[in-house]
């Protein structure tokens, strides 16, 4: 009956879109695309380069729960969430509201830190100018306030690494966050329908977790469940379910930490995670027996779930 069942939902599986993590969420798409298809579900892809065209298709397919696959803006910020709730279309992930909130790196430490959550010390700029008053202590951490995939995010020792990291990071976006660096590990909490999953430590061999090193040099290795003392251990998953709960989000959701010592910093929540073969939440839940069929499965019943 529940195979049935599954047969009568119609998905439409978004991925593609306009941001600079297009390629990404292609290929997390396919992998979810290849899913569906393996579980046997009525669905259709959908691209939104055309707004006006995805508007008049996905209106005329009617499906019961679009699965959002898009990463980085128009995707993950609100506006195709927007969109599908005028639409009255329900969606995985989170609403509009978190999903703006949580593209914003500034907005989202703003919000924990009123909730007294560990987070590093940072303040943002909106020019070059506004730099030469500030009192930088290096090392100091420069990124993009809403992008996402480590785009735009550079560890920087000196002033003149500083100068050229905020050129670059201002080519990206209008809002710079500069905060302070703080060695550890990188460890991330992924949450599924309100649950957190095993813990995943990030080892690269140089550097640190960047856009190379998560998508390119296939040199970083993942540890799951991370190797940290229990009640560390036990701590760290509390405040990612705290931040989820805080920022209200929805579905499936990845809180990134650094790890110094025995205190973890909350580093950025992701609304979107990805679905690739290096994707941090497909890892985590495999650890605790879910494969990468029945995460999808379960996903879409979150979302088919949630009264939004």
């Amino acid at each position: 009956m529940k195979e049935r069942l599954r047969l009568l939902v119609k998905v439409a599986l978004i991925y593609g879109g306009v941001s600079k993590e297009r390629e990404i969420s292609i290929k997390s798409g396919k992998a979810v695309e290849k899913a569906l298809k393996e579980l046997n579900y009525d669905y259709k892809v959908f691209d939104i380069v055309e707004p006006l065209k995805f508007i008049k298709e996905i209106s005329e397919y009617k499906p019961d729960v679009a699965f959002i696959a898009l990463h980085g803006k128009v995707g993950e910020d609100g506006i195709i969430q927007g969109v599908l709730e005028f639409l009255n279309i329900p969606y995985t992930g989170s609403g509009v509201k978190t999903s703006a909130v949580c593209m914003d790196k500034e907005t989202t430490k703003d919000i924990l830190k009123s909730h007294n959550l560990p987070v590093p010390k940072s303040f943002t700029i909106k020019s070059m100018q506004e730099i030469k008053n500030k009192d930088i202590k290096f090392p100091v951490v420069v990124k993009a306030a809403t992008e996402g995939s480590s785009i735009g995010v550079y560890i920087v020792k000196n002033q003149q690494e500083l100068e050229n990291a905020l050129e670059e990071a201002f080519k990206l976006d209008k809002k710079v966050l500069i905060e302070e660096y703080i060695e550890g590990r990188e460890i991330t909490v992924s949450i599924l329908n309100g649950k957190p999953l095993d813990i995943v430590e990030i080892v690269v061999e140089e550097g640190f977790y960047d856009f190379q090193n998560k998508y390119i040099t296939g040199k970083t290795k993942y540890i799951c469940p991370a190797q940290i003392e229990k009640d560390t251990y036990l701590y760290i998953q509390d405040l990612a379910l705290k931040a989820y709960s805080i920022l209200e989000c929805k579905g499936a959701a990845r809180v990134d930490f650094i790890l110094s010592d025995k205190q973890p910093y909350i580093l950025e929540l992701n609304t979107i995670p990805g679905m690739t073969e290096h994707s941090l939440l497909p890892k985590a839940a495999k650890t605790a027996g879910i494969d990468f069929n029945n995460l999808v499965k379960l996903i879409i019943e979150g979302a088919l779930n949630e009264n939004r």
